[in-house]
């Protein structure tokens, strides 16, 4: 019996093997594609089995998308790492005509790219900011 892990490893294969290939990943089609692929369900409980699975699934492939969303961190994942570089990923996050959808970041245009470091630097000065408060408590809190 596999776990919740293994199929969670397995569709973070799925999403970065994606990536390297220079595909665009869209929730849909993705949960539709790992659907398809583990259709062998029998049995009078089947129908239980592919609603619980389509939901997991969903979850775990918007999951597995939102590791390249950005985050307040200095470390990023090695996995998701472009060659060459310490913090720009292979992949971004982006919304193309209401849908979220993980885009190489090659494929990106300079458009979306000016909007991710635009928003990775209001990032950057809302952590600083929010250093600077906790500090001026500490101090306040001290005195």
């Amino acid at each position: 019996m596999r776990s919740k892990t293994d199929v969670t490893n397995e569709i973070r294969k799925l999403v970065s093997d994606r990536v390297d290939a220079g595909v665009i990943v869209r929730v849909e089609w993705l949960t539709t594609e790992i659907l398809n692929m583990k259709a062998d369900v029998h049995g009078d409980d089947a129908d239980f089995y592919l609603a619980c699975g389509v939901d997991f699934i969903k979850d775990t492939v918007k999951r597995c998308i939102g590791d390249y969303q950005p985050k307040a961190a200095t470390v990023t994942s090695a996995q998701i790492v472009m060659a060459g570089f310490d913090h720009m990923q292979r992949a971004y996050t982006v919304d193309r005509g209401g849908e979220i959808v993980l885009v190489p970041v090659d494929m990106l245009t300079d458009a979306e790219i000016e909007a991710r470091a635009a928003e990775l630097e209001a990032m950057a000065r809302g952590c600083i900011a929010h250093a600077k408060e906790l500090r001026a408590y500490r101090r306040e809190r001290a005195a």
